[in-house]
């Protein structure tokens, strides 16, 4: 689900890219988006890289949870990205999480301090977010400060004014989006309000939200593939090289599997990853 919800916030973000929080977040309106995989460092991938309408590089980030370590791997993503594109890299961290927020804009230890920009969903109205004309920002509002229920019924009323395949796309963002806020009950309760609204949708049949769940497994799998294989590695031939790393996180889930079984029977990391 943690992929998922990467990905949606991803899209829920760059739509239109001009909504309150996509130019918050990103500085001014998206340009361009760059890659964000970081195949040295680790088998993480950045949530997104981009590059706004100010020509600033701009790391973006979708955090639910208050992780103890997060603050330090905010460190390593910028440490990459300021290497990788040789240019100063802004970092925002949206958190979109249900818990009150209890993590730190800063990374410190010993004389090394790295801050970063934390923007709190929790502190935006409802109100304004739904005020907006991008639908973005009105599925946020579910996140912002308001009652939940008339939130939701407010977006539903949204929702009647579309018509065809975009409001059954929306409907269905909506959805998922009620899931990871753990709102299911609350929203089907409120579509009984709206009988025309065709609330018998399943997520993993929808057209819009069945790639971004296919494509959130593929990539959990594949990140998968890339640790048991370097455990492998490093397993039978000791600390693996640079390039060997680089080499493992760039590969294809096809690749994976022929390395991972070519570790069992060669004998040198080359010969593996030929």
């Amino acid at each position: 689900m943690n992929k998922t919800k990467d990905i949606l916030c991803k899209v829920w973000l760059r739509r239109g890219s001009d909504g309150i929080l996509s130019r918050r977040v990103c500085g001014g309106k998206i340009a361009d988006y760059l890659p964000t995989e970081q195949p040295v460092i680790s088998n993480r991938q950045a949530d997104m890289l981009v590059r706004n309408d100010h020509g600033a590089l701009r790391h973006v980030e979708f955090q639910a949870s208050n992780e103890a370590d997060f603050p330090f791997r905010m460190l390593k993503y910028w440490v990459y990205f300021r290497d990788e594109y040789e240019q100063p890299v802004d970092q925002c961290v949206l958190y979109v999480g249900t818990e009150p927020l209890r993590l730190p804009s800063y990374f410190e230890e010993g004389k090394t301090r790295h801050e970063f920009e934390l923007v709190n969903l929790q502190d935006y109205k409802a109100e304004e977010l739904l005020a907006s004309p991008d639908w973005g920002d009105n599925l946020w509002a579910l996140g912002a400060k308001g009652e939940r229920p008339v939130v939701l019924r407010e977006i539903l009323v949204k929702l009647m004014a579309m018509g065809g395949e975009d409001q059954e796309s929306a409907l269905a963002e909506l959805m998922a989006l009620s899931s990871i806020m753990k709102l299911d009950e609350i929203l089907e309760q409120k579509l009984k309000e709206f009988p025309m609204l065709d609330s018998d949708i399943r997520l993993e049949e929808n057209a819009v939200i069945r790639p971004l769940i296919e494509k959130g497994r593929q990539e959990g799998r594949q990140e998968g593939g890339q640790e048991q294989l370097l455990k492998q590695l490093t397993g039978k031939f000791g600390l693996v090289p640079e390039w060997a790393s680089e080499r493992v996180h760039k590969a294809s889930a096809e690749q994976l599997d022929r390395w991972a079984l070519r570790v069992l029977r060669e004998i040198t990391v080359e010969d593996t990853l030929r």
